[in-house]
């Protein structure tokens, strides 16, 4: 039996990745993804952090001169723009933000009263929305400064004010953006081409034979169908691995690319490496032992694709609900949920808890996942109303 399975899979393995377009879909674009990710989203953050840090342009509606003026006029992080219709240039984000300075600004503040000042912004801009908070600090800033005045004049520390003197002591082994984006990111895409990986091999090891009627050719010789299934069924899980390792490669070129926002991956413990590889091959034993039922099911190679295409969505819907996840403060319903509980073992790994509890109730639904699939899967290559449907 064994060496039945060994010439099936040796077979399918050569005529799976002879094919360039199993290649590309299960090699070339997993790689591909996280360093095109990388780039556009560094290229989105470069672009936030430098709005974030060069002088605002403000347009200033004020009927006379006051010190609140000079202050904005005289400040590095503003660039006063002269112009007769600021709400014009604020529509077309010639200016960031509008400030109205009310008309008795310097006689309420020598009495002691509050300067009204307006901050006009567009809430539905991202530039604009970024330079209020930078605005309203520098007048806040401002502010400060004549409360200083009015406390000297009174004969008093400024430190009257202060009341708690705050220190913030980060207990992160790692820290940074980079650290938060790695434990959002790795899981995600490491779980979806676990499950997702095999697909292409899967659709042409079952519905592609069907169509090419090489499947029947197969059937009548000593090969028994157990024998057959199981060496198409290894392929098509070597073939999810490959798509995985490939997407890893992608996420290490994406972190050698931009280390600042997807942090490393060199640093991961033995053990966390161990972990995440065990659940993600365990969901690539599922996974392609169904999606093989489902191409043997299908009629041919187009049907298999239609059918096989719901997966993808399936998988991308717990990732995106676990995305940000923290994995040290996961749900323990969580490890009872497929795909969720795999998402969350490798999240508990990324911050180097091993639960001992947490892995063995996942690992006893992963084998309870394994073997229903693999149920499901021999039943209908049993039945001949299935492998000749057509």
């Amino acid at each position: 039996m064994f060496k039945y399975i060994w010439i099936v899979f040796k077979k399918e393995i050569k005529d799976t990745f002879r094919d360039r377009k199993t290649i590309f879909t299960s090699i070339i674009i997993p790689i591909l993804i996280f360093p095109i990710l990388s780039l556009a989203i560094g290229s989105g953050v470069s672009d936030i952090i430098e709005e974030d840090t060069k002088p605002i342009n403000i347009a200033v509606i004020s009927k006379n001169d006051n010190e609140l003026l000079k202050y904005l006029t005289t400040h590095k992080g503003i660039n006063i723009v002269s112009t007769d219709n600021p709400e014009k240039f604020l529509e077309k984000l010639e200016v960031k933000a509008i400030v109205k300075i009310d008309k008795y600004f310097d006689e309420k503040v020598k009495n002691g009263q509050f300067g009204t000042v307006e901050i006009i912004y567009d809430e539905s801009s991202q530039k604009s929305s970024m330079a209020y908070p930078r605005l309203k600090s520098i007048v806040n800033d401002y502010s400060n400064i004549v409360i200083s005045k009015r406390l000297k004049k009174l004969g008093t520390d400024n430190n009257i004010l202060k009341v708690v003197d705050i220190k913030a002591i980060s207990v992160a082994k790692e820290g940074g953006f980079g650290i938060i984006m790695f434990s959002m990111m790795l899981p995600m895409f490491l779980t979806i081409w676990s499950a997702v990986g095999g697909i292409p091999a899967a659709t042409d090891l079952g519905a592609g034979e069907k169509e090419r009627q090489t499947l029947e050719p197969l059937l009548t010789t000593r090969i028994n169908r157990i024998s057959l299934l199981i060496g198409k069924y290894f392929t098509v899980v070597v073939a999810g691995i490959i798509a995985t390792l490939a997407s890893l490669t992608g996420f290490i070129i994406a972190t050698k690319l931009n280390p600042d926002l997807f942090g490393t991956i060199s640093n991961l413990p033995i053990n966390t490496i161990l972990i995440i590889g065990l659940f993600c091959i365990g969901l690539t034993l599922t996974f392609s032992s169904l999606e093989l039922a489902v191409s043997f099911y299908a009629r041919n190679f187009k049907e298999a694709q239609t059918y096989l295409t719901p997966i993808t969505i399936i998988m991308l819907i717990p990732a995106y609900l676990t995305m940000y996840l923290d994995g040290k403060a996961i749900p323990k319903v969580y490890f009872h949920i497929p795909i969720i509980n795999v998402i969350s073992i490798i999240k508990e790994a990324l911050v180097s808890i091993y639960n001992p509890a947490h892995i063995g109730i996942v690992l006893i639904w992963m084998i309870v996942y394994i073997s229903i699939a693999l149920t499901v899967t021999v039943k209908l290559f049993n039945k001949e109303t299935v492998i000749f449907r057509n």
